[in-house]
């Protein structure tokens, strides 16, 4: 009985796939919750749900590449898909169509990301220490942390939450390539795609910590391959992304919105550091009504400590690792606190918003730490007996905090969101008070009080004389008729400012194509060319031949990209068969 016992915790501590189904069973089981989630009160779901309704409905008026949603802001037109990476929108969506709805689309993709990064972060940690039970200790806690539940349940962070994915990824080809044979350096495109697709603030976290990691290494990063390869990344990163970062430069080089306008979205170093944490609430909350918790947790607390104990037995091939590991943790806790010189840092730095998003960083970099503390100590005990018991009693510690931890997120009503979807789908056009109105031009969001509350769904005459009639309008297409229109007349139509909008002007035997500009209140406005009787306007959105162009790139660049890794795969074979 005794070696039946023994040969199965062998097993377990040894074969990989054994490994992926615990970290799938578990992923599932903390996940069971998360479809419980109720999205229309938390932070940002409502938002993202939105954000969802409005893909499906720019699929339904055909407006490929699907970057305004044409119902939004009182049926002018806002765009957020422009905006918001890629992978957040479109993957829930598919979801919510499969489950047919989008809600419950979401939750289930909180729960396929919460999976995910288990299964990366265990590659990960595999590949560092060759070490498969630290390695599932690491994919286990880094599912489990508070922080993580908090993403979820509390601020619904979609792009945050989807980043814990990547991340692992970039950091398992960053390690390959400085201390490994090479062959995965591609992980880094892999993992920087998918972070530039899921939340920019992570990506340039993650691209600087990354950076700060190479300093740590630098004698090893300053080799041609080394060098060749990272280079050969960033631009395989930069071709399969361009269907986001392409378009939103493109947008932000048309226009100036609120998005880029730091004193609006809240970006500059002053904001920064007055939202600041003190250290103290990594132990306990503040109190506040809905407000985020940073509690750590004891379990996480103890296994942190034990390194005090455990530094001396990790191997000495790994204590630079370790050590690194700890510095950026340290570093990413500090950037949470008033210790840190938030007023003085550059503006890129405070895109952040909110310092303590730092949290997430800080345990990406303590956890495999913390796992390898607690394996390195129980490897030491002697009796086998034992080291099985603790194995089992550490990994039952962290799932029953997280159970606890689960056990404190209210119950929600499964009405609530259905409702809330319901009325969004049946009522497409919602009011601009109703969005975030990040993503709206900067002049529009200036005049929501003023010139926007009276404006209405109609094209305006702003200078010059024109008659309009027959006006129809249905989501992106607009049809107007204009009589004794003089020439340079400008006219504002009902479509807030996006490039990609194309207004067409036909009378007599005349058609010309009409430059679409931005007007003094941040919608789309055109100007009559010459004295004009009687003509006709029609108005589609069209997108941008480069917003169209980013998509063409973007797939030819994955495919390429597959057959790069396909055949450096065979390249790598044959050298190890040919030795």
């Amino acid at each position: 009985m005794k070696k039946t016992i023994e040969k199965i915790f062998y097993y377990l501590k040894t074969k990989k796939m054994i490994h992926y189904i615990f970290i799938i069973i578990v992923g599932l089981l903390i996940s069971i919750p998360f479809l419980w989630v109720q999205i229309r009160t938390t932070d940002d779901g409502w938002l993202h749900l939105l954000r969802v309704i409005g893909i499906d409905n720019a699929l339904e008026k055909g407006s490929f590449p699907f970057l305004i949603q044409p119902y939004f802001c009182n049926n002018w037109g806002y765009s957020m898909t422009a905006f918001y990476p890629t992978i957040v929108s479109y993957v829930p969506y598919v979801l919510g169509l499969i489950v047919s709805n989008f809600a419950v689309g979401l939750k289930w993709f909180a729960v396929l990301t919460t999976i995910l990064s288990g299964i990366f972060m265990y590659n990960f940690i595999n590949e560092v220490t060759k070490k498969k039970a630290v390695a599932f200790f690491s994919a286990i806690i880094y599912m489990t942390f508070p922080y993580k539940l908090e993403d979820i349940f509390n601020r619904y962070a979609i792009g945050e939450f989807t980043a814990f994915v990547f991340i692992p990824i970039v950091f398992e080809g960053l390690y390959n390539l400085l201390h490994g044979d090479g062959k995965k350096h591609f992980y880094i495109a892999i993992g920087g795609t998918g972070l530039l697709l899921s939340h920019t603030i992570s990506t340039e976290y993650t691209a600087i910590f990354c950076a700060i990691y190479i300093l740590f290494n630098l004698k090893l990063f300053f080799k041609k391959d080394v060098i060749i390869k990272c280079v050969i990344n960033v631009i395989w990163i930069l071709l399969m992304a361009a269907i986001f970062w392409v378009p939103m430069l493109e947008f932000e080089g048309t226009a100036h919105y609120s998005i880029f306008e730091p004193k609006v979205i809240k970006t500059d170093g002053e904001y920064v550091a007055n939202n600041v944490i003190e250290l103290w609430q990594f132990v306990k909350d503040k109190g506040e009504p809905n407000g985020v918790s940073f509690i750590v947790g004891i379990p996480f607390i103890t296994m942190l400590l034990l390194g005090v104990f455990a530094y001396k037995k990790v191997s000495e091939k790994h204590k630079d690792f370790y050590i690194t590991f700890v510095l950026l943790g340290v570093l990413s806790v500090l950037m949470c606190t008033k210790f840190f010189p938030w007023r003085i840092m550059p503006s890129f730095l405070c895109t952040v918003q909110y310092p303590w998003r730092m949290v997430g960083f800080a345990f990406f970099f303590f956890i495999p730490v913390c796992a390898m503390n607690v394996c390195y100590l129980i490897k030491n005990v002697n009796k086998q007996w034992l080291r099985n018991a603790l194995y089992i009693l550490t990994l039952v510690l962290i799932l029953g905090f997280t159970a606890y931890e689960l056990t404190q997120y209210k119950t929600a009503d499964p009405n609530v969101d259905a409702e809330y979807e319901k009325n969004a789908v049946e009522n497409p056009k919602i009011h601009y008070f109703a969005v975030n109105r990040d993503y709206m031009p900067l002049k529009a969001l200036v005049k929501q009080r003023s010139y926007l509350v009276n404006r209405g769904d109609k094209t305006l005459v702003l200078q010059g004389n024109a008659n309009i009639q027959n006006e129809s309008k249905d989501a992106f297409h607009l049809e107007m008729n204009i009589t004794d229109a003089e020439k340079n007349t400008k006219l504002e139509l009902p479509y807030l400012f996006y490039p990609g909008y194309r207004a067409v002007l036909e009378y007599g035997q005349n058609t010309v194509n009409l430059k679409t500009e931005e007007s003094d209140n941040g919608f789309v406005q055109i100007t009559i060319p010459e004295q004009i009787e009687e003509g006709k306007i029609t108005v589609d959105y069209t997108a941008t031949v480069l917003d169209k162009a980013s998509y063409i790139v973007s797939g030819i660049s994955l495919v390429c990209f597959i057959v790069y890794v396909i055949y450096s795969k065979k390249k790598n074979d044959a050298k190890e068969n040919a030795k």
